[in-house]
């Protein structure tokens, strides 16, 4: 028989395994989303996989099997040690008309890292550990146009590219209690980190002149503390029915900012590298702050025990207040309704017995507001738990969590119509670690 040590070794090479991963897929990124360029890039779902196989309930849901970091009021009802990992792969297609034209990318991900453990014996009282991307800047998009000159017949052919990378990632820490019977109150102190570098290159071509290439470049990196507090409240129907109630939010926060702007003249070398020719304009480290929306969200559960629940959620982000440097960008408040359920398992004999299966839909407007146009968007998703092994031979209720979602961004009213696929797997490693064996 294993020792715990060696469990507990075992736990701790598999987390190192992890973060090593997590560098490496975000460097594997191949996302290409004008939309990006906007804010600080495309929101990212911030909530488990397994919360995100029913819509993206996360105000009123809390499970023993995975972390809902949405809300840290769930972290009161901790009652056992988990290490919560979850990965998707993304396609992305978009469509352009006028002349009509599609491209598709796709990017691999780590969505979140959470170790979540009980801090007291029977329950009332927990901590959450994590780490998970906010957004996403990437994209490079490439114009062809013409430039007519007086007193020339011949106009000059204008190639423009377009390129932006970076964004936004949270580690945070949280703690979640028991209030009174039935109400929990919880906080997560993170802390947001990331940078967005954009870049516009121009190229002239001419028959009767030369002209240098140009560009213009500017890297913002920007850092600061972030602060989210929630409240769950289950209230007993009957026998077996629970109606969930559950608040989170967060409020504007600053972040410290700097910025590097450089304007110069550029050759390819015969490498493809960039050789400068002439710096027009260059600034560095210019210290400045960039203002973090506030967000907040609320929601209900009618939760049957052990057969089924079903659940509505309502979530805004006040992206109308963002500033860079004081400057506004082309954002607006955004919102989302999220609808969804889950079956729960019958705990028979077979394996399938013993599946949890989800769906769920989410319909809201996007943060991107381009020429007087507004952006909608629309989500479908369903979702499952596959037990990894039964618990009643072992302490672990481990759990593989798969989901699925396809969902849309714009209409035909807006210049680009973006649809998105993308697969989730949730990796959730329940667990009594800390228990001190008597026998080995």
């Amino acid at each position: 028989m294993l020792s715990a040590n060696t469990t507990m070794y075992k736990k701790i090479r598999l987390l190192g395994i992890v973060c090593c991963c997590f560098t490496s897929l975000v460097q594997a990124q191949s996302d290409n989303s004008p939309y990006s360029r906007y804010g600080l890039g495309d929101r990212l779902p911030g909530q488990s996989i397994v919360q995100r196989g029913m819509g993206g309930l996360a105000a009123a849901y809390f499970d023993y099997s995975s972390i809902n970091y949405v809300n840290p009021a769930s972290y009161g009802r901790i009652s056992l040690t988990t290490l919560d990992l979850g990965f998707e792969l993304t396609n992305r297609t978009l469509r352009a008309g006028e002349p009509s034209r599609k491209f598709s990318s796709y990017s691999p991900n780590i969505s979140y890292l959470q170790v979540a453990f009980p801090l007291k014996k029977n329950g009332g009282w927990g901590m959450n550990l994590g780490l998970n991307p906010i957004t996403r800047v990437g994209y490079k998009i490439n114009s062809s146009d013409s430039l007519r000159r007086p007193n020339f017949s011949q106009p000059m052919a204008l190639n423009t590219l377009y390129e932006g990378n970076g964004g936004a990632y949270e580690a945070h820490i949280g703690t979640g209690f028991l209030v009174a019977r039935g109400l929990t109150a919880g906080f997560n102190f993170g802390y947001v980190f990331g940078s967005k570098d954009h870049s516009t290159r121009t190229l002239i071509s001419d028959t009767t002149s030369y002209y240098y290439k140009s560009n213009y470049e500017k890297n913002t990196s920007y850092n600061g503390v972030k602060f989210t507090g929630g409240l769950q409240y289950v209230a007993k129907l009957d026998k077996t029915s629970y109606l969930r109630l559950g608040a989170y939010g967060s409020l504007q926060q600053n972040l410290n900012a700097s910025e590097d702007l450089v304007i110069n003249t550029f050759e390819y070398s015969q490498s493809g590298a960039i050789d400068t020719v002439d710096i027009i304009d260059r600034k560095k480290d210019v210290s400045g702050n960039i203002k973090y929306p506030a967000s907040y969200g609320a929601g209900l559960i009618y939760d049957k025990v052990g057969k089924w629940m079903i659940g509505i959620d309502y979530a805004a982000e006040k992206w109308s207040s963002f500033r860079t440097y004081e400057s506004k960008d082309m954002v607006q408040d955004s919102w989302e309704v999220r609808l969804g359920g889950q079956v729960a398992p019958r705990q028979g004999k077979t394996y399938w017995s013993n599946v949890a299966y989800r769906a769920g839909f989410a319909y809201g407007q996007d943060i991107v507001y381009i020429n007087n146009q507004k952006l909608p968007k629309w989500t479908v998703s369903a979702g499952a738990s596959l037990p990894m092994r039964k618990p009643a031979y072992t302490n672990q209720f481990s759990m593989i969590n798969i989901m699925v979602e396809y969902g849309n961004r714009g209409n035909n009213n807006n210049p680009l119509r973006e649809n998105f696929f993308r697969i989730g797997v949730g990796l959730a490693l329940t667990d009594i670690w800390f228990l001190k064996r008597k026998y080995d």
